[in-house]
């Protein structure tokens, strides 16, 4: 359910006034053992698409890569090669990563490499005729690009891809052909941003509702749930054996929400995040979870139009002073 709060607009008002901005919250509660959420979107912005998400829709990718090879009956532990088609049909070698590796560099230092090869994996129809539906949760999101033009990551989707998947142990294969057949999945969803037929887009509540049906997996209806294994999920939120997860703070995922922000208000609390940033917009996709300590847990999507361009202060610490007028509302209701 949906709920308009006055004073969590004043807020965000309040930050960079002159400048556009987005937001989506859900605070976490609980009944009879089960949890409960709660809705708050600002100014009627959860459900708009005019920004560019940038580097938070990386998770959508990672989620759905491992539910595109699971289909296969392969595991996190899947050695992956990618081939592409030329012109006169010559196969080429581009190049091999584990899954492990390709998600863990998403959410430890946003690769736009590995983000790109996981798009590859999934391919833009199977991902948005399958993956990104309003029956999964994603009301009005589409991705079309990847974000790296150079060999061996590339994804030029006119090229016929060609995936060939192994198991850790070597005993089993397959090979997967994917090959995009023209339609612009963003021009049909409503893009604006960068490019009508090729951006990628979603909307402050796709993300944290993709973000909730994630970290509350095993509590949500089985309708509700990504197709994915409890190990599955949480290698995503928690990483392990020395890769990364979501619930991160290391410098180079960026954690604008939590450093010299959320922390300040709720230092003890675990935190999971994907962030995106480019010239002119910033936004954050991040749970708090300060239950142990008495405190909240909440989902919260801040988003920016300003950049690590914009002077004097960069995108980046308008998001974080957007998180922290989001944490001391929601402080102010969860004393």
């Amino acid at each position: 359910m949906l709920h308009a709060d006055p004073e969590l607009d004043a807020l965000l008002n309040a930050v960079a006034p002159r400048i556009p901005k987005w937001a989506t919250v859900c605070i976490v509660s609980e009944k009879e053992g089960k949890p409960e959420f709660q809705w708050h979107d600002y100014q009627e912005t959860g459900t708009r698409t005019d920004f560019w998400p940038a580097s938070t829709i990386k998770l959508y990718t990672a989620i759905a890569a491992l539910e595109r090879i699971k289909e296969h009956g392969f595991t996190l532990d899947t050695t992956i090669q990618f081939e592409h088609q030329d012109k006169d049909g010559t196969w080429h070698l581009d190049c091999a990563r584990t899954m492990r590796e390709m998600l863990s560099e998403v959410f430890r230092r946003s690769s736009n490499e590995d983000y790109t090869l996981l798009l590859r994996v999934c391919g833009v129809d199977w991902l948005n005729s399958s993956f990104l539906t309003p029956g999964r949760g994603f009301q009005k999101s589409a991705l079309m690009r990847g974000y790296v033009k150079e060999r061996p990551w590339v994804y030029m989707r006119e090229e016929p891809q060609r995936l060939r998947l192994s198991s850790a142990d070597g005993t089993r294969t397959h090979t997967l052909d994917h090959h995009w057949l023209g339609h612009s999945w963003s021009q049909e969803r409503g893009c604006t941003v960068i490019d009508v037929k090729t951006g990628n887009m979603t909307t402050p509540r796709d993300l944290a509702e993709c973000l909730r049906r994630l970290m509350f997996h095993a509590q949500i209806p089985e309708s509700e749930r990504f197709k994915l294994s409890q190990e599955e999920v949480d290698f995503l939120v928690h990483g392990g054996l020395g890769f990364t997860g979501l619930e991160t703070q290391h410098a180079d995922s960026a954690p604008n929400a939590w450093k010299s922000a959320l922390e300040t208000l709720f230092p003890k609390a675990r935190f999971y995040h994907k962030c995106g940033i480019i010239n002119d917009y910033s936004l954050e996709v991040a749970c708090l979870d300060d239950r142990a300590n008495g405190g909240p847990c909440f989902i919260l999507v801040p988003i920016m139009q300003a950049g690590s361009a914009t002077k004097p202060v960069s995108g980046g610490a308008l998001t974080g002073q957007m998180s922290l007028a989001i944490g001391q509302w929601v402080k102010k209701q969860h004393p």
